[in-house]
C-alpha cells in the first residue's frame, strides 16, 4: 500500500509541475503581447505582403476579428475571400487556387494571432526545454491539436520565447492537403523580426521563413512576409459579395 501511495503521489506531482509549466510559460508570452488589451479590440487590419521561393505569393490586405472568428482577405488583384465564422467563401477564386485559399484565410492571420491563440480550445501542451534558435538556447514548448480541431489537427508548433518572454518564433509543420508524415520530412519555422507598438500592443511587422531542425533551429531562410498599415477598426463590413462560392476543406 505505500509504494501505491508514493507512486500516485509522484504521478500527481509530475502532473501539477507540467501544469504548473504551461501555466507559466503561456501567461509570461501573454502578458508580454498584452493579450487582454488586443482581445479589447474589435477589429485588425493590416497589409501585407509575402513572397516564397524568391516570388510574389500574395498582396492583399487583410481584416479579422481579434477574438478569432470572422476574416477577410482581400487581394491585390481584387479576388476576396471570407471567413464568416463557419463557411470559407471565395470571389474571383481559380478552381485551381481553391485549396491555397482556404490555407491562406487561417494561415496568415494565425501567425499574426499566435501569442494570444495558445490556449485554445483544442490545444495540446508538453516538452517544454531548451532548444537552439539563432546561436542561442530559448525556451520553448510544443503545442500540439487534439483530433478534429481546425482544418489541419495534425500540425504542431515548438514555440520559441526570449529570456523576455517575446514570441521570438515558431518551428512548425504544414499537414494541409498532404498528411502529417510527409509534412514532418520537411519541417519549417517562422522567425519574428522588427517589432513595432500600435496603441501599445507589440507586432512583428517583418516575419521570415527558414528549414529548420530540432538540433540547429532555423537554418536557410525560403520566404518572408512584410506587414504595413496596422490598425485597429471599429467596423468591418463581412458580407459574402455576390458571386462568391464556398470552399470546402479538402477530405
Amino acid at each position: 500500500m505505500k509504494k501505491i501511495f508514493i507512486t500516485l503521489f509522484l504521478i500527481v506531482s509530475i502532473t501539477v509541475s507540467s501544469q504548473e509549466k504551461k501555466e507559466n510559460f503561456i501567461r509570461k508570452i501573454e502578458d508580454t503581447h498584452k493579450k487582454v488589451d488586443f482581445l479589447n479590440k474589435k477589429y485588425l487590419s493590416y497589409d501585407i505582403s509575402i513572397q516564397f521561393g524568391g516570388k510574389d505569393y500574395m498582396k492583399g490586405t487583410i481584416m479579422q476579428e481579434t477574438g478569432g472568428g470572422k476574416i477577410k482577405i482581400i487581394k491585390e488583384s481584387g479576388a476576396v475571400i471570407i471567413f464568416d465564422g463557419t463557411n470559407v467563401y471565395g470571389k474571383g477564386i481559380t478552381t485551381k487556387a481553391k485549396a491555397g485559399a482556404r490555407f491562406d484565410i487561417f494561415t496568415w492571420s494565425y501567425f499574426l494571432g499566435l501569442p494570444y491563440k495558445l490556449k485554445d480550445s483544442g490545444t495540446v501542451w508538453s516538452e517544454f526545454k531548451k532548444n537552439t534558435w539563432g546561436g542561442n538556447d530559448l525556451d520553448t514548448g510544443k503545442l500540439a491539436f487534439e483530433s478534429g480541431t481546425g482544418d489541419a489537427p495534425d500540425d504542431w508548433y515548438i514555440i520559441y520565447k526570449t529570456k523576455d518572454h517575446v514570441l521570438e518564433g515558431a518551428a512548425y509543420i504544414v499537414s494541409f492537403g498532404k498528411g502529417k508524415e510527409a509534412a514532418e520530412k520537411e519541417p519549417h519555422a517562422v522567425k519574428y523580426n522588427s517589432y513595432k507598438t500600435i496603441e501599445g500592443i507589440p507586432f512583428s511587422t517583418n516575419w521570415t521563413f527558414h528549414l529548420w531542425t530540432i538540433e540547429q533551429g532555423y537554418t536557410d531562410q525560403i520566404g518572408e512576409v512584410s506587414l504595413s498599415n496596422i490598425k485597429f477598426l471599429d467596423n468591418i463590413d463581412f458580407k459574402i459579395p455576390e458571386g462568391s462560392e464556398i470552399i470546402n476543406a479538402p477530405k
